[in-house]
This record gives C-alpha cells, sequence and structure tokens, in this order.
C-alpha cells in the first residue's frame, strides 16, 4: 500500500509540474490581434475596390487623341451593295479595340482578335454612308489612332429600270442589235432558250448588244437586267423580231434616231421616209410654180 500511495504522489506532482509550464494567454490579446489582422484586411480591400473603381473611370473615359497612332485598314468593303447586313472589317494590329463610325458617328467598339483582325456585322437601310475605324491600346489611360479616311458605300436594293429599248422588228440578216438605256454600269443579258447574249453599260447608262442570232421566222428574247449592287429582274417587255431573207434590213446596223427602224417600228419608218419624199415633191412644185409666176410677170411687164 506504501509502495501505491508513493507512486500516485509522484504521478501527481509529476501533472502539477506540466501544468505549471503551460501559459494560458489572455483573451483580450487574442482578441486584439484578430482586430489587427482583420483592419489590415479591409483596408487592403479598400485600396483594391478604390483602384478597380479608378481603373474603371479612366478605362471607359473616351480615349485621348494620339496622332502618331497608325490607323487601322479597312478590308474588302464593298463600294455598292444591296446585302440586308453589311461587313466592316480589317486589321488592326497592335491594338485592343477598334471604334466603328458610320457618317462621323461612333456606332461600335470592337475587339481585336489575337491575330490582329476585326469584323462588325450591322444592318444598313438604304442610302450613302461613310465608314471609318480608329484603333484604341492601353489601360488603364486609353490612347486612340486617327480616323481612317472615310470609306464610301452605297446600299442599293432598287430593282433597275429598262427606261429604252431600240430593235428591229423584221430584218434581212442572220444577226441583229439591240441599244438602249437602264443606268450607269448596269449589266443586260438578251436570252433565248440556252442563247445568251450580254453587254455592259457605259456610265450614262447606254447599252449595246450585238451579233444576237436569229433563227429563220419569228425570234422572241426575254430581256434580263442586273444593276451594280446586284439587283436584278427579268423586264416584261419581250423582244420580238421577224428574220425573212427577203427584208433588205441590216440587223446589225444601227440607226439615226430620225429613222425609227431601230425602235422596233418599221410601219413609223416609212411613214417618215414617205412623209420626206412627199415634202420634196411639193417644195418642187412649189418652186416651179414661184418660178412660172415670176416669170409670167416680168413677160407681161415687158409687154
Amino acid at each position: 500500500m506504501a509502495k501505491k500511495k508513493a507512486k500516485s504522489t509522484a504521478q501527481n506532482i509529476k501533472k502539477d509540474s506540466m501544468v505549471a509550464k503551460i501559459e494560458v494567454k489572455n483573451p483580450q490579446d487574442q482578441e486584439r490581434i484578430s482586430r489587427i489582422v482583420g483592419s489590415i484586411f479591409i483596408l487592403f480591400g479598400i485600396i483594391l475596390i478604390s483602384f478597380g473603381i479608378y481603373s474603371f473611370i479612366r478605362y471607359n473615359r473616351n480615349p485621348e487623341l494620339n496622332a502618331e497612332y497608325q490607323p487601322p485598314v479597312i478590308i474588302g468593303l464593298k463600294d455598292i451593295t444591296n446585302e440586308e447586313l453589311v461587313t466592316i472589317k480589317g486589321s488592326a494590329i497592335e491594338y485592343e479595340k477598334v471604334f466603328v463610325y458610320i457618317n462621323g458617328q461612333e456606332v461600335a467598339r470592337v475587339n481585336v482578335s489575337k491575330d490582329g483582325s476585326y469584323e462588325y456585322i450591322t444592318p444598313i437601310e438604304e442610302g450613302q454612308y461613310i465608314i471609318s475605324v480608329a484603333g484604341v491600346k492601353g489601360f488603364p489611360k486609353r490612347y486612340i489612332s486617327p480616323q481612317t479616311t472615310g470609306d464610301t458605300i452605297i446600299i442599293d436594293r432598287t430593282a433597275p429600270v429598262l427606261s429604252d429599248i431600240k430593235y428591229p422588228i423584221e430584218v434581212g440578216t442572220k444577226t441583229f442589235t439591240v441599244t438602249g438605256k437602264i443606268e450607269k454600269n448596269a449589266t443586260i443579258s438578251i436570252k433565248r432558250g440556252t442563247d445568251v447574249f450580254g453587254g455592259v453599260c457605259d456610265e450614262n447608262g447606254n447599252f449595246k448588244v450585238s451579233g444576237i442570232r436569229l433563227d429563220e421566222g419569228s425570234n422572241i428574247f426575254s430581256v434580263v437586267i442586273k444593276d451594280e449592287a446586284g439587283n436584278e429582274i427579268v423586264s416584261d417587255k419581250k423582244i420580238k423580231t421577224i428574220y425573212s431573207s427577203s427584208s433588205s434590213v441590216n440587223g446589225d446596223a444601227v440607226s439615226d434616231s430620225t429613222i425609227p427602224v431601230a425602235d422596233g417600228n418599221l410601219d413609223n419608218a416609212k411613214i417618215i421616209m414617205l412623209g420626206n419624199v412627199l415634202m420634196i415633191i411639193f417644195g418642187i412644185v412649189a418652186l416651179l410654180g414661184a418660178s412660172g409666176s415670176t416669170i409670167y410677170m416680168i413677160n407681161k411687164k415687158r409687154s
């Protein structure tokens, strides 16, 4: 029993010595440390938020012009088109964004891809527009290049109109010519079955299609017109020409406007020519009558 009591007493003494070595911290010290650490994080967060707001404001403000920057390039913009959607694209190497302008007004801000290209697609109504772009880079302060020289684009969705067409209605040759007027730089196709004969209008809209082949008898052709913008129509005016070997009309001879054979009206041509002959006859008769009267008066005066 004495040994057990001694052993127990020794264990208690050892436990008391270990407890004595443990330092019990004051709860107030822990709270003070937590407050200090928390204040540091809060201050750091406020700084980050302030910097983010500052950067956001500076980034979204209008960038400052740097006249030394080279503007981006617009590639493949058509001069005239009838498309519903217009694609504005090009190269903007070293830039982060491209500002797009239509008639001097900013309409879009487009990101530049890694390969330095950009693209913006937009619907545009009919009319004439000036397209330009400028490159932007920098953070948080941004700089913008000068705008490109404006590229003009015409949106035309109106079908062309065949305002005039002339051709002989009966010829004695195996080919004939059609002339007329549409709109400048349009194309015209004279079609019959698989046969197609075409021509291009000049800057005034005048066209001439020669060497259109004919079969014996009546020939009917359709007229297809396509303008520079891509609008295409089939005219409701059909070309009807008769090839007769007995006719003396040269189908490829372009007649003067005073002789409307090329208007597709041979009867009118005959009427005008007949009228001209009659006028000549009447003139000769009047001249003879005047001469006779003069001679009669001179003889009468002498007598």
